[in-house]
């Protein structure tokens, strides 16, 4: 690292910038593709597979999957970095703006680890915002291994996180707005060019890692009636409500806990039984899993028209309370993908 340092060192101003960041958002794409794929290989090796035993194999087997990992991530988050918990945008924000963009080594490792062993282990979390902290955390470190100063780490830490959300959702436009937006605070930004070219290679690295593979998949949809058009608004509406109902009732959980006599590092369990619990039920009437992890694969049917109401109504009921009671107990994970399950 310090050998490429004295290269980029001899660059012009200019191209030494763009070099940099190219160099941050490269690394920042590669470690949140890492961070993916090994919360979905440990998700379908635990939960999937056990999926297809017995339902009292099943029952079993994801209660231990789910409490061993949640027990794994309250002393991970405990012993060595409280800042990892939760989503991890707000910490990255004040980290850019009170800290100059300087961002613990720790942070990285353990918002790694522990949202792999949280949202891989069945948890009811997202990965959107632990990857934007995740990838902020490793382009800030990247930069000081080069002899950033801390006072000029901003740009990495801006690059790093618009990377990071690029290669998590594979969308360069939306994660170049959220930052400048979430993280700094100005559209017009001078950081702007930057983070564009950081979103796009992100974007780049989670296409040659893993493929042109979209988040969801969708049936081809047909022409839109004036029933749907009619419905549209009531349904965004009704969307909305449980959004800032969630919201509420998430923040409020986790100021309480914070006070809480419970120690720290069990309160994630607490979150994790309430989500097996109704997981378990759910899976036992419908043989669905979507009130574990992400969610994804039946966010995906429900998107594609293959869900009926009923299920459909289950499925928001169960993953509203577990998704709260995960975040609201101090679990590492975010809260974008439940909210678009929610939707």
């Amino acid at each position: 690292m310090q050998v490429l340092a004295r290269y980029l060192q001899k660059l012009p101003g200019q191209t030494r910038a763009v070099a940099e960041t190219c160099l941050y958002s490269l690394a920042a794409g590669a470690v949140t593709v890492a961070f993916q794929l090994g919360m979905n290989w440990l998700y379908r090796s635990g939960l999937v597979r056990l999926s297809h035993q017995s339902i009292t194999t099943f029952l079993i087997g994801s209660f231990a999957v789910i409490v061993t990992s949640s027990l794994l991530v309250g002393w991970l988050l405990n012993s060595f970095c409280r800042e990892a918990a939760g989503s991890g945008i707000p910490q990255l924000k004040l980290a850019f703006w009170k800290e100059f963009g300087a961002v613990p080594w720790r942070v990285a490792w353990v918002k790694f680890a522990a949202g792999v062993l949280s949202i891989g282990g069945g948890s009811s979390l997202g990965r959107e915002g632990p990857s934007v902290q995740l990838a902020g955390a490793v382009a800030s470190n990247l930069a000081g291994l080069g002899g950033a100063a801390k006072q000029t780490r901003r740009a990495p830490a801006a690059a790093g996180a618009a990377a990071g959300l690029a290669a998590a959702f594979n969308t360069p436009l939306a994660a170049t707005t959220f930052v400048l937006e979430e993280i700094i605070g100005d559209l017009n930004s001078r950081f702007l060019g930057g983070v564009l070219l950081a979103a796009v290679l992100g974007a780049l690295v989670v296409h040659g890692v893993i493929g042109r593979q979209p988040s969801f998949t969708l049936k081809e949809v047909d022409t839109p009636t004036w029933l749907g058009y009619a419905l549209t608004p009531v349904v965004a509406g009704l969307a909305s409500v449980v959004g800032v109902y969630f919201q509420r009732a998430s923040l409020g959980l986790r100021r309480r806990m914070k006070n809480s006599r419970v120690p720290a590092w069990l309160l994630p369990a607490a979150g994790a039984i309430i989500t097996w619990a109704l997981g378990a039920a759910v899976f036992a009437e419908t043989h669905r899993l979507g009130v574990f992890s992400l969610g994804y694969d039946d966010l995906s049917q429900a998107l594609a028209g293959d869900l009926g109401w009923q299920l459909a109504a289950l499925l928001l009921g169960a993953k509203f309370i577990a998704t709260f009671t995960c975040y609201g107990f101090g679990g590492c994970g975010g809260i974008f993908s439940p909210t678009l399950f929610f939707g």
